[in-house]
């Protein structure tokens, strides 16, 4: 059943990224961001859409462990109270 999951989740990740890299490849438009400090090199629109994205997940991630962080302490806190 463990080789089942780990399959299906090859497969997912597998077309994740197969997708990633289509979508990337039809967003051949060369791009210069500015930045507030300074202004980026010129890459596809693909890249750097895909660029933002990830970034996007990791601030998401991080927010969300801070406040899981936070309640896990309010109930150990709790519990220790009891």
């Amino acid at each position: 059943m463990r080789a089942l999951w780990m399959f299906i989740k090859f497969l997912l990740i597998l077309a994740i990224v197969i997708v990633g890299a289509m979508f990337a490849m039809e967003n051949n438009q060369l791009v210069n961001v500015d930045f507030i400090v300074f202004q980026s090199t010129a890459m596809s629109l693909g890249l750097w859409l895909m660029i933002f994205l990830a970034a996007g997940c990791l601030l998401g991630l991080l927010a969300s462990s801070v406040l899981i962080t936070y309640y896990r302490r309010q109930l150990a806190r709790a519990i220790k109270k009891d």
